[in-house]
């Protein structure tokens, strides 16, 4: 096999032309067998043929006397001259034989001058010579246009030949390179944490690594068939089995950075990242898909969730124990210098009522912030009431319209995944109200068959879709999401304001089963 970057050697065959390797496929013609042909060679031949038969007919004149045929002996010479020549070299040999033949054969000898009994032979003679020139020079015209056309087609062939090893040379060079680069994608793909899986667009699996096989435990033949046989083998492996992996209304979108949560019934996480794989025209090839193992990073990332929690949850206990306590003694003793004071100095106890008023509301605002840092009904009473008590401090803290609607109780299994829905709720109604300058806020949070869906829109600003980066609380937010296997989509409202949509998928409890009425209890 020739080396990368060097040409192959071309051999030529016998008969062929050269292909020079130093100049690359450089075409060397070869010279024609044929010798050349002057005009003066042309016609000397014809005088020369003319001559020979002249000696040939005296000579052979001493033994045969052959009065009434002395052409007979030129027609072989117009007959050379015209093969040799062609046409004009062919009649200059009949012109010359007839002058000949007249000065020397015809009598009397030895001058130009014929009888009237010549003439017919002369004229026969001539006619058949100028005959045998004619065809004898169209004869000589094909046979050099057949020279031509055959030395043409020579290089041609050698041309193509060439060419053909050339492109075949172009074609094992480029097959090589490929072949190499998919050797090196498939060594890179199957030494990948990352489980690839690659589905064309009439929904056939192109390609697949080692790893995904791992990570989903499934046999080799599962991947032999429809990216709908695929599915449904994975969803086996998912504690939902009716999680719609693979909808089209599900599927992450190809510019989209949002993963989709795959929860294993084994406790395993994975993440789904799917994008379209496209040309440069935008024609789709299919989409590849990538899963990654998240366990471990989930694992930690919730145990920095919960030691969080626990944080807040004793800041807010502080608060309230505490700093709410000591603001309420001070507030007290404020109260008894007001009341002392009024008696002697009625201006200073009017100063002395406002620092008290203020005090008051400092406690206020402490217990409030304590509440939102530890929410107590989210433990005992659940999601819905901790909203609804999260939407009265909102709306008594910033003077908004704050209105709640959620089903109860809600079918979550995760327990974490309430205090991370009531966060996403409490950080976006922040930013509806400090960014949005909003004057109302709609939390929804309702079950549509196998998904809880929160939303939370306000008639704020609005959000800037361009230009515009995540912040720590939007970051926040989407974590939290994807610590319990939601996803997450913030946009600008169709009128005015921003849409927090929140989309948790959840296992579906079976129905219960109602006994026929004749059933005996």
């Amino acid at each position: 096999m020739a080396s990368a970057g060097a040409r192959p050697a071309v051999v030529p065959r016998a008969g062929a032309t050269v292909v020079n390797q130093a100049h690359q496929g450089t075409i060397v013609p070869r010279k024609s067998a044929t010798f050349p042909r002057s005009r003066g060679a042309r016609f000397g031949v014809a005088l020369l043929a003319v001559a020979v038969s002249l000696v040939v007919r005296l000579i052979v004149g001493k033994v045969i006397d052959d009065r009434g045929g002395p052409f007979l002996f030129f027609t072989p010479a117009v007959m050379i001259a015209a093969w040799y020549g062609g046409t004009g070299p062919g009649l200059l040999a009949t012109l010359v034989s007839v002058a000949v033949a007249d000065y020397f054969l015809l009598l009397p000898r030895g001058r130009f001058s014929y009888s009237n009994g010549d003439i017919p032979n002369i004229v026969v003679f001539m006619l058949v010579g100028a005959q045998i020139s004619w065809l004898s020079g169209a004869l000589y015209r094909s046979k050099r246009r057949a020279e031509a056309d055959a030395e043409s087609a020579r290089q041609s062939e050698q041309s193509y030949r060439t060419l053909s090893l050339e492109l075949d040379w172009r074609v094992r060079q480029r097959t090589s390179e490929l072949q190499f680069q998919t050797s090196l994608l498939q060594a890179q793909s199957n030494a990948s944490r990352d489980g690839i899986l690659v589905v064309s667009t009439d929904g056939r699996v192109i390609f697949r690594n080692r790893r995904l096989l791992e990570l989903w435990e499934l046999p080799a033949d599962a991947v032999s068939g429809s990216i709908a046989n695929l599915i449904a083998a994975m969803r086996t492996r998912l504690s939902d089995h009716q999680h719609p992996l693979g909808d089209a209304d599900v599927l992450a979108d190809p510019e989209s950075e949002q993963p989709i949560s795959l929860q294993f019934e084994d406790g395993r996480t994975l993440e789904c990242y799917s994008a379209s794989v496209r040309d440069a025209e935008g024609y789709s090839y299919g989409r590849v898909w990538y899963f990654h193992d998240v366990t471990e990073r989930r694992r930690v990332a919730k145990q920095i969730l919960e030691a969080s929690e626990r944080e807040r949850q004793r800041i807010g206990q502080d608060l309230h124990d505490d700093l709410c306590q000591h603001l309420a003694g001070i507030t007290f003793l404020g109260r008894v210098l007001q009341q002392k004071l009024e008696s002697r100095m009625p201006g200073e106890a009017e100063a002395a009522a406002h620092i008290v008023d203020l005090l008051e509301g400092a406690v206020r605002r402490a217990r409030d912030l304590a509440r939102g840092l530890q929410p107590p009904l989210l433990e005992t009473a659940g999601l819905g009431p901790a909203l609804q008590e999260l939407a009265s401090n909102v709306q008594g803290m910033f003077r908004v319209q704050c209105h709640v609607e959620c089903e109860h109780p809600l079918p979550l299994s995760d327990s974490a995944a309430p205090l991370h829905l009531y966060r996403i709720v409490q950080e976006a109604t922040n930013n509806a109200i400090r960014h949005g300058k909003a004057r109302n806020i709609y939390i929804d949070v309702v079950r549509v068959g196998g998904r809880v869906i929160l939303t939370v829109e306000d008639d704020g600003v609005g959000i800037n879709d361009e230009g515009t980066t995540e912040g720590l609380g939007l970051r926040t937010m989407r974590h939290r999401a994807r610590m319990i296997g939601a996803l997450l989509t913030v946009a600008r409202a169709e009128v005015a304001g921003t849409i927090v949509t929140c989309q948790l998928t959840i296992p579906l409890l079976p129905e219960p089963q109602t006994p026929p009425p004749d059933a005996q209890p």
